[in-house]
This record gives C-alpha cells, sequence and structure tokens, in this order.
C-alpha cells in the first residue's frame, strides 16, 4: 500500500487514500471515486471519533460501507486517550496481534499511525450489519457461551507468550495500582449515593477491600499469563449467526483472564440467567482452554480468582458511577443495571471471603 500521511480528521479519509487500502485488502479492482463520513457514536463515552464511511466506486466493486476511528478531537480527552495509550495500543494489536487471534475481529482496511505525533487512523470493516449484543437487556444463553468461547479463544491463544509484548501493560501496571487511592477517595460519595442499594454488610465488606486493591494487583502480576480483551461487553459484540465478532482493542492488556470473564458473566447477563447457567458457562470456558493447554488446572483455583475479581468489579462499577459525569439516559439506566447484576453475584458468591488473599499459589497450566 502507497504510504499515506495519519489522518487526523475524518475528512482527510480520502477517496484515493480507501482505494489503496482497499486493494492492499483483496479488492484488487476497486478504484474508490468518493468518501462521505457520518459520524456515530457521539455521546458514549469513546475517547476519539467514530464515523461510518459511505464509499462510491468508478471501478470494481468493494464494501459499501466502512467504519473510521481516529483519536478525539476534544483537547480535554485527548490526552488522557494518550496517557493511557488506547490510540497506540488498537493499532499495534491490528498490525501485530489480531489476525493470529482465535476469535474473529473486523478486518483493517487501513492501519496507520505515528508514535511521535500520537496520530493513529483505522478503517474497518463495518460489522453493524451483524446482530449486535446489547448490554443494557443483557445476553440470551446462545449468546453468552460464544462470548465465552470467544474469552476462551482470546486467552489461550496467547497463554504463556506474552512476555515478547512489552507494549500491553500488565495487570500490575502503575495505572491499575493507582486505582486504590482512587476508589478511596470516591467511596464517600458511593456510600452516599448507593449504600442503601449495598445494604451496611456489603459497606463494610468493601471498606475492608479497597485497602487491599494495590496489593491484590500485586499478587496478580505473577499470573498475568495471557493477553486480555478489557473491554470484554455485549455492547463490543456482534453475532453473525453462530460465531462472535469481538470489536474494540483500545484497552488491550495482560492478565489471567478473570478481567474478562468476571465482567462479562456478572454484568451482562440477567441475574436469573446468570444463576442458572454461570456453571455451566464458566466450565465451558475452562474446558475451552484445557484444549489450548492453557487456564487454571483446577475449578477451585479459578473460582478463587473469579470471587476475589469480583470484589474489584463491583468496587469499579461503584466508583465509575459516582464519577463517570453527565451521560445519556441509557447510560444511567445501564450503570444501574451493571450494579445490580454485579451485587446480586457479588452476594451469592460470598465474594468477600477472598479479600486479602493474596498468596493462594494456583496451578496453572
Amino acid at each position: 500500500m502507497a504510504q499515506h500521511h495519519v489522518p487526523t480528521s475524518l475528512d482527510q479519509i480520502t477517496a484515493e487514500m480507501m482505494t489503496d487500502a482497499l486493494q492492499s485488502s483483496g479488492f484488487d479492482e476497486v478504484a474508490v471515486s468518493s468518501v462521505s463520513a457520518e459520524r456515530i457514536a457521539i455521546g458514549e463515552g469513546f475517547l476519539g471519533e467514530l464515523a461510518r464511511l459511505t464509499l462510491d466506486y468508478s471501478a470494481g466493486t468493494g464494501p459499501a460501507t466502512a467504519i473510521a476511528k481516529i483519536p478525539t478531537t476534544d483537547s480535554g480527552l485527548k490526552p488522557i486517550g494518550d496517557l493511557l495509550d488506547v490510540y497506540g495500543r488498537e493499532h499495534r494489536a491490528y498490525a501485530n496481534l489480531l489476525s493470529q487471534m482465535k476469535v474473529r475481529t473486523p478486518q483493517a482496511y487501513l492501519n496507520v499511525g505515528d508514535d511521535e505525533s500520537l496520530a493513529y487512523c483505522l478503517v474497518l470493516e463495518d460489522v453493524g450489519g451483524y446482530a449486535s449484543g446489547d448490554h443494557h437487556t443483557g445476553a440470551t444463553l446462545e449468546q453468552a457461551r460464544a462470548a465465552v468461547v470467544a474469552a476462551a479463544g482470546v486467552h489461550g491463544r496467547w497463554w504463556n507468550q506474552v512476555d515478547q509484548f512489552d507494549w500491553v501493560p500488565p495487570i500490575d501496571s502503575p495505572l491499575n495500582m493507582g486505582l486504590q487511592g482512587m476508589f478511596e477517595s470516591s467511596w464517600p460519595m458511593v456510600v452516599d449515593q448507593h449504600g442503601e442499594q449495598l445494604g451496611a454488610e456489603v459497606v463494610a465488606r468493601l471498606e475492608s477491600y479497597l485497602p487491599t486493591v494495590s496489593d491484590m494487583f500485586a499478587s496478580f502480576g505473577g499470573s498475568s499469563r495471557t493477553l486480555t480483551h478489557n473491554d470484554f461487553r455485549l455492547d463490543n459484540m456482534f453475532f453473525d449467526d453462530d460465531e462472535l465478532v469481538l470489536i474494540d482493542w483500545q484497552l488491550l492488556g495482560r492478565g489471567d483472564g478473570m478481567g474478562d470473564v468476571v465482567p462479562f458473566l456478572t454484568c451482562n447477563l440477567d441475574p436469573a440467567l446468570r444463576r442458572a447457567h454461570e456453571s455451566d458457562l464458566i466450565d465451558l470456558y475452562q474446558d475451552t482452554l484445557e484444549t489450548m493447554d492453557a487456564g487454571y488446572v483446577h475449578l477451585y483455583d479459578l473460582m478463587n480468582a473469579y470471587k476475589l475479581t469480583l470484589n474489584f468489579w463491583l468496587s469499579a462499577w461503584l466508583h465509575n458511577s459516582v464519577t463517570k459525569g453527565e451521560t445519556t439516559q441509557r447510560g444511567e439506566e445501564l450503570f444501574e443495571r451493571i450494579i445490580t447484576r454485579t451485587l446480586d453475584a457479588y452476594v451469592e458468591h460470598e465474594a468477600w471471603e477472598l479479600i486479602g488473599a493474596h498468596d493462594l499459589s494456583p496451578e496453572m497450566r
């Protein structure tokens, strides 16, 4: 593909650029005559600009639409995205990793970036025509099964092979190690806004958990065995019949896999569905990993990690709910459901029993 500058605005994605990109992506005979962009996902907490491109052709046949992603042009938000390296991470993930994943991802037609100027641009296959997951409504059982198999595909593929990816932050990264202070600072607001919903016992349990957050991440550092998606939720999933297509790799990290599995099962499923099928779904996840010689050897070790991680996710959702700022009505309703669902799982599993259990030494493949 011809070398092009990195677009820093959507109107810089030209017909010439898309012609070269598509020809390099298997559409050999195409010539794009025009590109028009329509912004999507505005106001949904996305640290970037996302648009659906409509492509017209003067020769050949190519995709009618594509999805473009560039960093936000908001001067207040761009430094946050740069600090988190969300744009560079996804750029490098598409360049180096995703084609080797054992999970389907959108094809990248264009993936250009400049690590010095922190400019990045992705143009991806538009998977919007497939059935989309709905975090608000919750997963069907079929979707949940597809999701845990996909999670195992991500985790199993890279199990014990992540040391080569020094640009992917580990679970005990400085950013994660700083979360304890953030959680502690927001805790009075959490109690004020959610104390009645949580109940006195859960409030007390979580208060005892907060001083252990950094120690928990430090103890998990040795379990950073694989790559994790870290935003593994229904809103980032599309379903092509029985096959899941996973999008949005900006938060790619390293861990033991529980950072994907726990939030998916505990806050993307209606509580009744989770209670009825959680054990079977965890077994499916572990069995799929075993076929790849990956994962926890014993179910009880996996469940200990599951419960300990559940303490983190309930604390994180509560923190996010009181610090998120303005959001849409759907966003407000979604946070309410996330907390209700996660709290239900937290109490059922009595996850507080694992608070401070940082020396369990699980047997891992």
